[in-house]
């Protein structure tokens, strides 16, 4: 070791530091961007749940103020590379705090949705950004079969979202398409829990029994307001896992808390 010292050349020692050195910062920038857009995700979401009833109170319109000021401190510390990423974000984000206020309880969830998907696809870009930086080719793909498996949970959650949305509206087969889609996303939160840790599983149950008693049911033995009830309880249960999968893949070893436990989380019967 010592020879291998003495016959490197100087240059070569500078230039291996300097490029360690320089993958650490990229890596301590992608660390705190991922934390600050976890932040914003979790305005985002307690926004939507805390201010559905006033949304046109103080208290609601100075949330609203906050999400726009993260956003454009997001903007200024982004690098160069980021900026489109992080200018695209805070336009959609102004787009959607500003025609919030007027909107009915479904336009309000809706775009409390949409802007959520956009938020969590940055998320995951710079994630990405933060692994490829590191040396450990199974944590990516550890990362990536995660990732491949909660968004295939998200979009079967969507379509059955889309499916009690039609059966609201009165559409014909509608009820054989709410069963259908119950039970597909029931087979995408089985193969989810099985990549999550305890709590979870048994948050997961509980949406599980639920999703159980929607097969079994007859139509309008269930109201549509109960079956998008058990969708929005799986939103949190979602957001907390892929909250939960951030802080396990940026920990860099430090001892990190996530927000708020598993069990802490209300799931009322339908």
């Amino acid at each position: 070791m010592a020879l291998l010292s003495i016959i490197t050349p100087n240059w070569l020692v500078r230039m291996t530091k300097g490029l360690s050195s320089s993958q650490k910062s990229r890596r301590d920038h992608y660390r705190s961007q991922i934390s600050d857009l976890r932040s914003l995700l979790w305005m985002l979401h307690d926004h939507n749940t805390r201010y559905i009833r006033c949304p046109q109170s103080p208290q609601a319109s100075k949330a609203r103020k906050e999400i726009a000021e993260f956003c454009d401190q997001l903007l200024i510390e982004c690098n160069n590379p980021q900026r489109p990423l992080f200018r695209v974000l805070k336009s959609r984000m102004e787009q959607v705090l500003s025609s919030l206020p007027n909107q009915s309880k479904a336009g309000w969830y809706a775009i409390h949705h949409r802007a959520s998907d956009h938020l969590i696809y940055i998320i995951d870009e710079v994630t990405r950004s933060y692994l490829a930086e590191g040396t450990m080719d199974a944590t990516y793909e550890e990362y990536q079969a995660f990732w491949q498996t909660w968004i295939d949970t998200k979009e079967a959650q969507l379509r059955y979202e889309q499916a009690v949305m039609r059966l609201a509206e009165g559409k014909t087969a509608a009820w054989q398409s709410v069963n259908l889609q119950s039970r597909i996303l029931q087979k995408r939160m089985h193969q989810l829990s099985l990549m999550s840790s305890g709590d979870a599983t048994l948050a997961f149950d509980r949406v599980d029994n639920r999703f159980d008693s929607v097969i079994r049911s007859t139509e309008e033995e269930i109201p549509a307001s109960s079956l998008i009830k058990i969708s929005q309880d799986l939103s949190v249960i979602l957001l907390h896992l892929f909250d939960r999968e951030l802080i396990v893949r940026t920990a860099d070893n430090e001892p990190v808390k996530a927000k708020e436990d598993f069990k802490a989380l209300p799931m009322k019967a339908s």
